[in-house]
């Protein structure tokens, strides 16, 4: 087994942060946690420029992507063989994510059921405006801490 103990925080690239800071806050509800590298003379030096943002107790970066990133056709949904950027919430909120979705007319697949013998409940699967695949997911197991975050005295919100 590896050393690592979990994921501390990930990076979306987009295209544009103000949409993606929008979507991600409005849609998904996550909060702003700070915005780096916004100074022309950051920007000149090659400096990452990104928002960072809070969903829970998840820190996540969106930043600012070359041009060049290619982003598959708009009809597909689901992005299989595709990287896509999971987040899970209690059952009893997933019928929230689906009318927020529906409310801010994002297209999306599902909701899907996974198999009976497995950990994960219900999915949806939908994009975010620069073309990222996302997928929100309920846990059958969901009062059993199978990943339980530590506090490591530093990430979003002190944590």
């Amino acid at each position: 087994m590896a050393d690592v103990e979990s994921i501390s925080h990930s990076g979306i690239c987009v295209h544009d942060l103000k949409e993606a800071e929008d979507f991600y806050c409005k849609v998904l509800g996550a909060e702003t946690h700070s915005r780096v590298n916004f100074k022309t003379q950051d920007a000149l030096r090659g400096r990452s420029i990104h928002t960072t943002l809070v969903l829970d107790d998840y820190l996540f970066a969106v930043m600012l992507s070359e041009d060049w990133m290619t982003i598959p056709d708009k009809k597909i949904i689901h992005g299989a063989n595709r990287t896509r950027h999971a987040f899970c919430v209690p059952k009893a909120r997933f019928a929230t994510i689906i009318e927020r979705l529906e409310t801010h007319a994002v297209p999306f697949e599902g909701p899907k059921a996974h198999p009976e013998k497995g950990p994960f409940g219900e999915s949806v699967y939908f994009r975010d405006p620069t073309g990222n695949f996302l997928e929100i997911i309920w846990r059958r197991d969901e009062d059993t801490p199978y990943n339980e975050v530590q506090a490591l005295g530093h990430g979003g919100r002190g944590i």
